[in-house]
């Protein structure tokens, strides 16, 4: 299987996890370590002599994809969320945007012209941010899942299974 076709296989699901901090204290310390971690990457990037035009534009905070709030709302409705599990789902939709912001800024594709090797090291950085938003869903799916009854539990199993839109 090809790095394209598992990305494009992924896709639905990165998109169903993404997600954003719920108060703005944690949006902007989120904020300020992934600038913290752009300025330490940047010197073995501009190592590598990419342009300092790039680096730039991947230290900019990513706003969350429009979509982010479409699944959102889709899943809402599918689980049929009830006054009681607002909380947990809304936690849920939280992570679902940071998730969102920090893969809509993390570089999806190597410069043209790069080698097998900067596609690998492309490929392996924004791996490492879908993985770090993966943990940050478990705990929040985990604390909903806990309060959802037997049929909305399908639908849960159902929809994470399909991806956002399924």
């Amino acid at each position: 299987m090809t790095q394209a076709t598992v990305r494009r296989q992924s896709l639905s699901r990165r998109a169903l996890l993404a997600g954003t901090a719920g108060a703005l204290l944690l949006r902007f310390a989120a904020v300020g370590l992934l600038g913290c971690a752009m300025i330490a990457a940047s010197t073995q990037i501009a190592a590598a002599g990419t342009p300092a035009q790039v680096l730039l534009a991947q230290a900019q905070p990513a706003a969350p994809p429009p979509n982010v709030e479409v699944n959102i709302a889709t899943l809402h409705q599918r689980l049929q969320i009830t006054p009681a599990q607002e909380a947990p789902f809304n936690a849920v939709a939280n992570v679902m945007r940071e998730n969102a912001r920090a893969e809509a800024g993390a570089p999806q594709q190597p410069p043209a012209g790069a080698t097998a090797i900067d596609d690998l090291r492309a490929y392996i950085r924004y791996s490492e941010v879908e993985l770090a938003g993966w943990k940050k869903m478990l705990p929040a799916l985990e604390a909903l899942y806990a309060t959802l009854s037997p049929t909305q539990k399908k639908a849960a199993d159902a929809a994470f299974r399909e991806g956002p839109g399924g």
